[in-house]
């Protein structure tokens, strides 16, 4: 009669286990940096964001505002100087509270003009931002005829 092989024995248990912990060892690196990358890309759509809204935001009241009143984005408000119909607002971005602020935004109502600027060029975050917005990261001209320089 045949016998029935109803368990597996241990040594084919410690190769499972083996080869799951090599998969592991691949894959979780892997994982952390797709997870770095989704982040990067988010911010990148919210900066942009940041930028049209406050565009869009010039174009149809022909004046600037504070900064959070422009955009739905998230931004960190440090100062807000308004005399003589000339407006200044400094702004920053950042993933969240935790980190460095990546970015700032000031806008001169004078000129028309949004700059923004990279602030921390150390954080992980703030670098990826760096590369990925580089093209984004000058001076903005909205409206009159500066729009074309």
């Amino acid at each position: 009669m045949k016998s029935k092989r109803e368990a597996f024995t241990m040594i084919e248990l410690v190769f499972v286990i083996v080869i799951l912990g090599v998969l592991a060892s691949v894959a979780i690196p892997k994982l952390a940096a797709t997870r770095d990358d989704a982040e990067a890309v988010a911010s990148v759509v919210e900066v942009n964001n940041i930028i049209t809204g406050i565009g869009t935001y010039y174009t149809a009241q022909g004046v600037f505002s504070k900064l959070s009143d422009m955009t739905n984005e998230k931004l960190v408000d440090v100062s807000f100087n308004d005399y003589d119909g000339d407006l200044t607002t400094l702004s920053y971005f950042s993933n969240d509270a935790k980190t460095a602020k990546c970015l700032s935004f000031q806008v001169d109502d004078l000129n028309g003009s949004l700059t923004v600027k990279s602030e921390n060029s150390s954080a992980g975050l703030c670098v990826a931002l760096n590369k990925l917005l580089e093209n984004s990261i000058k001076v903005h001209n909205f409206g009159g005829s500066r729009i074309y320089n």
